[in-house]
């Protein structure tokens, strides 16, 4: 086994156990977290406001949308689509790993920073 492989795997193990301590947020701590942090991606960002605007950039291209919170989830409407998508919000405050989960289950995770 090459000190990379064991590297990479101490590494993941790691990533997985910060997953593993992240707890769904409920209405409330949604709406109080995220007016104060950037929501960091591979390659993207995510600002919040408090009236209820948000700023989704990739690669340096914006989409401007609105979220609100709705029954212990994160919901966003992006135009020219007039539908709202909701996610449960999953998070350590510790690790500030982020973590939007979809209806279907598929996950998105980010790095929460506060804002500067």
């Amino acid at each position: 086994m090459k000190l990379l492989d064991v590297v990479v795997g101490l590494t993941s193990l790691i990533f997985v156990s910060k997953l593993a301590s992240a707890k769904p947020l409920t209405s409330d701590e949604i709406s109080e977290l995220l007016p104060t942090i950037v929501a960091i991606g591979d390659q993207t960002s995510q600002i919040f406001s408090a009236a209820g605007a948000t700023t989704y950039t990739d690669r340096g291209r914006a989409s401007f949308g609105s979220w609100r919170v709705q029954a212990n989830k994160y919901c966003s409407q992006w135009p020219p689509a007039g539908g709202w998508s909701c996610y449960v919000v999953d998070y350590d405050d510790q690790s500030k790993v982020l973590i939007w989960i979809g209806l279907s289950g598929d996950r998105t995770i980010n790095r929460a920073e506060l804002k500067k």
